[in-house]
């Protein structure tokens, strides 16, 4: 499509060219946002060589192409790009084989674990992740994650996002100024800033990744069975909704408690996910973070070694990968050198 490109004023030009949109499905399927990307310019830029005007020239001018540019039958039959699947990358490779590359951009993924396992920091490290090239794992987008328990880790999250910028030095992300952080402690005013407020950010930047860190802390004290389910049918019935228009991946928390049978087998037999069935339906996948009852010596510290099993899900087989959490976040159990076989001892 040389000539859809020739026929724009060379600023026009320039900036399809800069983010490498140069055909007029691309044109009309890339969110304005990501012309307007601010994830390699420093927070304290105030002038943009991009602006919302001439995104809508350049929009206008691929939709004008596209309508006057008869079509072939075989171009009926392609998928739109916005359609197609993604999956977010963990940043750890043993997570990565595991869930078949991370999380998919579909329905509801649910991550469940006892308090303190770990889930909050495998939160952190998708929202990191996420922001990252296709090439590399994510989909080069911003995060809006919501805190409905304690206060955002954002002292943890500068930590691994200084990791993450050491180890992909030449991408020269600003990792910090896509994550859109909000705080809700109850159950209504939740619904209406993903029902409301959150449609408004998903329109004005280009969201990946959607998470709500947890479901649990605000529908587990509900006494009101039948109303709860109708919440939480709502707060599901809208995750999804923005899932499958913006193609973004959705990810809630939900906490674990003892079933108290006293047949269990295991320490994890008798932990089961919190809110029951009512919201077990509402999920898409469902990923469960323990302890494993060993340590692995990292330099000079002593790590619990952690375990993320896939409960179910529609297209990842159950499984299991074993990570650590380290200063730098979430990476792979280092492999164990083989033991070196005793020195042969000389005769006298």
């Amino acid at each position: 499509m040389t000539n859809f490109l020739d026929q724009l004023p060379k600023h026009i030009r320039e900036i399809a060219e800069n983010v490498n949109v140069l055909t007029p499905e691309a044109v009309l399927t890339t969110p304005r946002i990501k012309f307007l990307d601010t994830r390699t310019k420093s927070l304290y830029t105030l002038v943009r060589k991009c602006t919302p005007d001439d995104v809508r020239v350049l929009k206008d001018a691929a939709a004008k192409w596209l309508a006057e540019t008869p079509l072939s039958a075989d171009s009926l039959f392609k998928p739109l790009a916005n359609v197609k699947w993604s999956r977010v990358s963990f940043g750890c490779s043993a997570l990565d084989r595991c869930t078949g590359g991370g999380v998919v951009t579909r329905g509801i993924t649910e991550i469940c674990g006892a308090a303190g396992v770990g889930k909050t920091q495998l939160l952190l490290q998708l929202a990191l992740c996420v922001q990252l090239p296709v090439k590399l794992g994510g989909l080069g987008r911003g995060v809006a994650y919501i805190c409905t328990e304690d206060a955002f880790p954002a002292r943890r999250l500068l930590e691994m996002s200084k990791a993450l910028e050491a180890r992909y030095p030449q991408e020269q992300l600003n990792f910090l100024g896509n994550i859109f952080v909000e705080h809700q402690y109850e159950s209504q005013p939740l619904i209406n800033c993903v029902s409301n407020r959150l449609p408004r950010l998903l329109q004005q930047h280009s969201i990946g990744l959607i998470i709500i860190d947890s479901v649990a802390a605000i529908f587990r004290l509900y006494t009101d069975f039948l109303e709860r389910a109708r919440q939480m049918r709502r707060l599901a019935d809208a995750l999804i909704s923005y899932a499958d228009k913006y193609n973004c991946a959705v990810v809630c928390v939900n906490q674990v408690a003892s079933s108290g049978s006293g047949l269990a087998t295991g320490p994890l037999q008798d932990e089961v996910p919190c809110l029951g069935l009512q919201w077990a339906h509402l999920g898409r996948t469902r990923m469960r973070i323990s302890r494993v009852p060993k340590q692995h010596r990292v330099k000079d510290q002593l790590l619990t070694v952690r375990k993320l099993e896939v409960v179910y899900s529609p297209e990842t087989p159950n499984s299991f990968a074993e990570f650590l959490i380290t200063s730098e976040g979430v990476v792979d159990v280092p492999a164990e050198l083989p033991a070196r076989p005793p020195a042969k001892m000389r005769r006298l």
